[in-house]
């Protein structure tokens, strides 16, 4: 199945929900103008509320399934163009509702949430306002079954494996992956070591399991100590780009992309699925 993807690159404004919301509109209409056949867009990490905000702040602007601004806002859109659409909000247990995560809800065409995925590893002042996700769940759509990581999930192998073995044809991304601490960067072949990294990893994710990946990150910053680089990608079954927004500036990248070829490629040399040792990885699962 051939399908065009697409991310976009974009500078949330901290604790403006109905900016941000306003934002995500605008880059919905405009990537839908710009290729009307789009079948999946994906927004960074917490793109409605910011990254560098207080226990408070993501109190106040948490959503709770299947309603609220954003869900609202962009279920309309995706009824609208037909379009999935995936991004990242701080998310409001049904249940226990003083309990926060850091998620990604993926809504499909006709405008339904079927879910989202809450980030497995909170990172740093994440685990001052979020819980830990305990699952990766794979959402059947009209498009493929499709897995979802945040950001420093990305950094370890085993939640995109797990998402490739629970029968994920697509990795999405939603990311708020920052620059280095440090006042003097390494800067190493023009680029940064964390963009360094960010490029390793997201390309080693793909080829790791076969599949495409299509990930989007934020630029900007929030007032605080962190600023984000981009780097938005869509990558393929061996690890290639297809596209890619290395600029730390808005914008949308775009690409066809075909899924039947992670069968393909799996048939061929890149057997890692069929000559899998289950039986002799029990280590993986021990505590360090």
């Amino acid at each position: 199945m051939k399908i065009r993807v697409a991310c976009v690159q974009m500078e949330p404004r901290i604790g403006e929900l109905e900016y941000n919301i306003s934002k995500m509109e605008e880059n919905v209409r405009n990537t839908m103008k710009e290729n009307p056949d789009t079948k999946l867009i994906v927004f960074p990490e917490l793109i409605t509320s910011g990254y560098e905000g207080t226990p408070e702040m993501f109190q106040e602007l948490a959503e709770t399934l299947p309603s609220g601004p954003s869900l609202d806002k962009m279920s309309a859109l995706a009824k609208e163009y037909g379009v999935h659409i995936v991004y990242g909000l701080p998310e409001r247990d049904s249940v226990h509702t003083d309990v926060l995560y850091n998620a990604a809800v993926l809504i499909d065409s006709k405008g339904q949430a079927l879910g989202t995925y809450r980030k497995v590893h909170p990172f740093a002042d994440e685990k001052r306002w979020c819980r830990a996700g305990a699952g990766c769940p794979v959402f059947d759509t009209e498009i493929g079954r499709i897995g979802i990581m945040i950001c420093w999930d990305t950094a370890f192998p085993e939640v995109a494996r797990c998402l490739a073995v629970n029968g994920a044809d697509l990795i999405v991304v939603s990311t708020n992956w920052e620059d280095p601490y440090e006042e003097e960067w390494d800067i190493s072949d023009g680029i940064n070591k964390h963009e360094a990294d960010w490029d390793l990893i997201t390309r080693a994710r793909a080829f790791d399991n076969t599949l495409h990946l299509v990930a989007a990150n934020r630029i900007g910053d929030d007032g605080g100590v962190l600023s984000f680089f981009g780097r938005s990608k869509i990558i393929d079954p061996r690890g290639n780009e297809i596209a890619a927004l290395d600029k730390r500036e808005e914008g949308i990248i775009s690409a066809e992309i075909d899924l039947d070829e992670t069968l393909r490629q799996r048939e061929l040399y890149y057997t890692f699925f069929k000559d899998r040792r289950p039986d002799a990885y029990g280590e993986v699962t021990k505590p360090y």
